[in-house]
């Protein structure tokens, strides 16, 4: 009977400690806002419609997605483009030597459109022959670091953010009832940021008949203010131009396994250094662009309507620098008239609610936004920001540090970045010093950025020598984030530096020394060496057997 007394007695002491334990790790899980994860263009697979309305299956059953309907039985996609770019090189050359451009554009056209033809949106900005499959109710949330319940939104990544948005407030409403709360916060990347931004715009200014659900938001690699590689082609405004050719082809072999020895890729950036050094490939230039104002005004407008220019979602990437004119350059008329009216439409309900510039004070309107919901809701927001990489080098700019899609300061919401391979100039430190508000934290180590001009300073990470693509190394940051309810500033944690490098799982911070410096040279003796030392190299491995040609057989031909 002691026995039982006592093993009662110790139950009753045991679940009085474990009682207060329990609910507070009950109260922690149920106050723990959940993340909704919204990822960029083309994550979602678009799904062809037969004349029923029905999906299209395939011979096992399967739903066809639209990129490979007209992709032939045995060939890659990347085979199939070339195949069909063929009988665009005939014509070229043609058009080289009688100077009529037309048949060229043409050709050029009817090779890009059957590629497209299952994709692409019409002029209202519809596709009724194709659809995402996605049924959100029966959706399970994953458990994440942290102990948060991520959500994935999927969307069909064609349509204007501006519309999507709505998709997206049904899904917020859904996790807040399946979750019991009032609150969600929001990790958008890539293009994803844009239809956060709609959302966040909509739900601001009282559309929605719900409250104000957005507790904390991040922008991951944000088009919010433009990628200048979809802005600046999509209003013609390209420019060759023989250093940025130079700079590119340098830091883009050195990231990217094109040769399987080293040594080529060696060889090729120091050639094409030299051709630059030597002037040669400036007179390429000056004849690319020489052709391409003879064909870009027609060439831009037709292509763009044959394949992702019938995409509102592009057009909310374009940036206000350039959406006026890209809609002069792609519809020929900046009024909303004509076949493609009720398209434009859909892309100025976007512009005009998040992507235009303010008169009154000179500001974007998405930082207006921000300003009204961090004042009337406490909603804290952080941006990631990538550089180390060049855009193709087709434009102005395209030369200044970023993530190979858009520049440092698209992606940072205002920082300042060098050109790719170089440091800040005196002259140019002396300017950043001179700033107003000028504070040396906010200059990187290596002299590379300056955030202290970013729209969010205090909350702008910047990773460097990692490629838009590379998605995940940021998560840890993100989560602290989320679990210190927008608090983590990038001088409040130690772990988490503002300017760091990713290695192996850890954050390092960017040193002084900066290697990539020296991959790049506009010294012509430099380059002759350089030169020299590559083709040493590729002979002396030649003659050892080390190394064999490149084989133009018939495999490499197909």
């Amino acid at each position: 009977m002691k026995k039982i007394i006592a093993l009662v007695l110790s139950l009753v002491m045991i679940s009085s400690f474990m009682l207060p334990v329990s609910l507070a790790v009950a109260a922690e899980n149920a106050t723990k806002t959940p993340i909704i994860y919204i990822v960029g263009k083309q994550n979602t697979p678009v799904y062809k419609l037969d004349e029923n309305g029905n999906w299209l299956l395939d011979s096992n059953g399967k739903k066809i997605a639209v990129d490979n309907v007209n992709q032939p039985m045995g060939m890659t996609r990347e085979e199939y483009i070339m195949q069909n770019m063929k009988p665009v090189l005939g014509e070229l050359a043609i058009a080289l030597i009688t100077k009529d451009y037309t048949n060229y554009i043409q050709s050029l056209v009817d090779a890009v459109a059957p590629i497209y033809e299952d994709l692409v949106l019409d002029e209202n900005g519809e596709d009724l022959d194709a659809k995402i499959d996605w049924n959100y109710a029966v959706q399970k949330p994953v458990k994440g670091a942290g102990g948060f319940n991520y959500y994935y939104f999927k969307y069909d990544w064609r349509f204007s953010p501006y519309d999507t948005a709505d998709e997206l407030h049904q899904f917020v409403e859904y996790v807040c009832e399946k979750e019991g709360t009032e609150k969600v916060n929001i990790h958008a990347r890539c293009y994803g940021s844009n239809v956060a931004m709609a959302y966040l715009a909509k739900s601001e200014a009282g559309l929605y008949d719900a409250p104000f659900r957005l507790n904390d938001l991040i922008l991951n690699t944000t088009p919010l203010a433009g990628y200048i590689a979809i802005g600046a082609l999509m209003s013609n405004s390209v420019n060759f131009d023989a250093e940025s050719i130079d700079r590119f082809v340098t830091y883009f072999l050195n990231g990217h396994d094109l040769f399987e020895d080293p040594m080529m890729e060696m060889l090729a950036m120091t050639i094409v250094s030299a051709a630059n050094q030597a002037e040669i490939l400036g007179l390429g230039t000056d004849a690319m662009n020489d052709f391409w104002k003879e064909v870009g005004p027609e060439l831009v407008s037709k292509v763009a309507l044959s394949c992702y220019g019938t995409f509102p979602s592009y057009w909310s990437m374009i940036g206000d620098k350039y959406y006026d004119k890209a809609k002069l350059a792609v519809f020929g008329t900046t009024e909303a008239e004509g076949d493609w009216a009720n398209f434009i439409t859909k892309l100025d309900n976007y512009h005009n609610l998040v992507g235009d510039t303010d008169e009154a004070t000179g500001k974007p309107l998405f930082e207006l936004l921000f300003e009204r919901c961090q004042e009337k809701f406490g909603m804290d927001v952080a941006v990631f920001a990538k550089y180390g990489y060049a855009t193709v080098p087709l434009f102005d700019d395209s030369q200044i540090t970023g993530d190979a899609r858009g520049t440092v300061t698209e992606l940072s919401l205002g920082g300042m970045g060098t050109l790719i391979g170089e440091t800040f100039t005196e002259k140019e430190l002396e300017e950043i010093k001179a700033l107003e508000d000028y504070d040396e934290r906010y200059l990187s180590k290596d002299n590379k950025i300056y955030a202290g001009t970013c729209l969010f300073p205090e909350t702008t990470w910047f990773s460097k020598n990692l490629h838009h693509a590379d998605l995940t190394q940021i998560d840890p940051i993100a989560t602290e984030f989320f679990l210190s309810d927008g608090k983590l500033t990038v001088h409040s944690d130690e772990r988490y530096p503002q300017f760091h490098e990713y290695d192996n799982g850890k954050f390092v911070e960017v040193g002084e020394y900066d290697e990539t410096n020296d991959d790049w040279s506009d010294n012509p003796y430099v380059v002759l060496i350089r030169v020299l030392t590559a083709i040493f190299k590729v002979l002396n491995a030649l003659l050892k057997g080390e190394v064999a040609l490149p084989s133009l057989g018939a495999d490499t031909v197909a």
